[in-house]
């Protein structure tokens, strides 16, 4: 938690100098002192943080690459460059606690096939209509990181 705030801190300190150097106006966020209450208990539990923090790292890595593959300058290139080493870091860390702790969710295993098999119909919705097929490596990936999500929505 602590590094993911560093990051966050980081962050905002970036984002304005380069808003600054633009003479860009500074959005007005959250003030510690007039819209968090401190010193007020956690609403979620270590757990779900943990979660949350996994989450946040891929979906970093999602955004910045995105927003480093459209950078025309080349400040706000490094900005992204650097947000996506700090996203695989977070992430890393977040993994290692989770696997520490016996709560990392491996993802589904794939068995390793014994033989290339050909597509025998061209239709890809042949599943719905008629013969089912087996789903592919791909949308296994997709399930499992949109049940993540769900799940993280679910436990708070």
């Amino acid at each position: 938690m602590e590094y993911a705030l560093e990051l966050a801190q980081s962050h905002l300190q970036k984002l304005t100098f380069i808003f600054n150097s633009e003479k860009f106006l500074i959005p007005y966020g959250f003030k510690d002192q007039e819209d968090v209450e401190v010193t007020a208990p956690p609403l979620f539990s270590d757990t779900y943080y943990l979660f949350y923090l996994q989450q946040w790292g891929q979906m970093g890595l999602d955004g910045y690459s995105i927003s480093l593959s459209l950078a025309a300058r080349s400040d706000v290139f490094e900005y992204f460059s650097e947000c996506i080493d700090e996203s695989k870091e977070l992430l890393k860390k977040t993994v290692n606690v989770l696997l520490s702790k016996g709560l990392y969710i491996r993802a589904p295993y794939i068995v390793t096939p014994k033989k290339v098999d050909f597509i025998k119909k061209q239709s890809f919705l042949t599943g719905w209509l008629g013969e089912r097929r087996p789903l592919t490596a791909l949308e296994i990936t997709n399930l499992y990181a949109n049940l993540q999500r769900n799940v993280l929505a679910g436990l708070q």
